[in-house]
């Protein structure tokens, strides 16, 4: 028998009879959230943050930003990264400064992506050690992850890979001369110093993973920060939501448990993913956590360098609060008012790169620089 169904027959079979199973499946997973979610409250890992009101600080957004062309069978690319510093009073808010990076150069397919995050990390990094060595603010937003995932090493195998390996060499350098030099300077070290925020990294699942730890035993425990008080008795009840948790997928679940003005309780994330870089830089500790800055703003994931007894949940607290403040614009990309002004500074880049793409490629047809460079050779030999 030859079958002669078209494609819009085809999807219409298929979502009658996959409908129920969908709705089915979708309800079970809200049912699992509705049960489990008043669990993480109840046990102190889901918390209330208050926003202060009035605002009076001084805060830098440092927003990063990459963009590929083709040409010649490869790619262009320009990195940039821009601060905007913010003066606010009385909850009036000014701009009080800005500073800028970029690179442009040519780039392997291969590995360009991490490559290329690896160059927004070292550029934001640069940014934020001149607005420390200024003085320029309290609050200081990067929205790179303040530490390397392992998987940002490059592979041994690819001896003949020398782009990445050197993007990789330089960000691990500037990262860890940046905390070397100023750690003393900054809080928690220093009471009254200003405080490095990374807002970047998307790890959802990090608090959840902790969760499904035997948090009643030591090494379930040593994930969540000595600081953040937590129900030992109610934790006993979160032994069994793995299944809940793998069913309904870690992202929904975030969004699930976490509501407007909400924080996760802290996690050391240099015991939960040991194996982060640099090491002297995990070595001060790394904590994170996941916070909601309003109903119709997405979840993010907040890392910041020290350890308790230095970080409290005061402290903690009082950053998420003053975050939360500052993300005065809602949607899935919202950010902190500062780095969103910062990103607006970088929509230059794109139409910038292909104007330069648009040069080389003449150039190289006009082949004048090669000219120039090569038109006293036969005299030097």
């Amino acid at each position: 028998m030859t079958s002669d169904r078209t494609l819009a027959q085809t999807l219409a079979v298929q979502s009658q009879i996959h409908l129920p199973g969908t709705v089915g499946r979708l309800l079970k997973q809200i049912r699992d959230l509705e049960r489990v979610a008043p669990l993480f409250v109840k046990a102190g890992l889901v918390r209330p943050v208050e926003r202060p009101n009035p605002i009076d600080t001084r805060t830098s957004g440092i927003a990063t930003h990459s963009s590929t062309t083709k040409t010649i069978g490869g790619f262009l690319y320009g990195a940039a990264a821009a601060r905007c510093d913010l003066l606010v009073e009385h909850n009036a808010v000014s701009t009080a400064g800005q500073d800028s990076a970029c690179e442009i150069d040519d780039i392997n397919y291969e590995n360009q992506s991490m490559r290329l995050a690896l160059t927004a990390m070292r550029q934001a990094y640069e940014l934020a050690d001149r607005a420390v060595v200024e003085e320029r603010s309290r609050l200081i937003f990067l929205d790179t992850a303040l530490v390397m995932d392992r998987s940002m090493v490059p592979p041994a195998s690819r001896a003949g890979e020398a782009g990445y390996p050197a993007a990789y060499a330089a960000t691990r350098e500037t990262i860890e001369s940046f905390w070397a030099r100023h750690h003393e300077r900054l809080f928690p070290w220093n009471p009254s110093g200003p405080v490095i925020v990374g807002l970047a990294s998307q790890r959802f699942g990090a608090i959840i993973q902790s969760a499904q730890q035997d948090l009643r035993l030591q090494d379930g425990r040593s994930q969540i920060l000595p600081t953040e008080t937590v129900n030992r008795e109610v934790l006993a009840a979160l032994d069994g939501v793995r299944d809940a948790i793998l069913g309904v997928g870690e992202r929904r679940f975030v969004h699930g448990i976490l509501g407007s003005f909400t924080r996760t309780a802290a996690f050391r994330m240099n015991v939960h993913a040991p194996r982060m870089e640099p090491g002297n830089v995990v070595d001060l500790g790394v904590i994170g956590l996941h916070f909601r800055a309003g109903q119709t703003t997405e979840p993010r994931l907040m890392q910041l360098v020290g350890d308790a007894p230095a970080w409290t949940t005061k402290a903690l607290d009082e950053i998420v609060g003053l975050t939360m403040a500052l993300t005065a614009v809602g949607g899935a990309a919202a950010t902190p008012l500062p780095v969103q002004l910062a990103e607006r500074e970088l929509t230059a880049l794109g139409p910038f790169l292909e104007h330069y793409s648009r040069s080389v490629a003449g150039e190289l047809k006009r082949r004048e620089i090669e000219s120039i460079w090569l038109s006293d050779f036969d005299l030097a030999t």
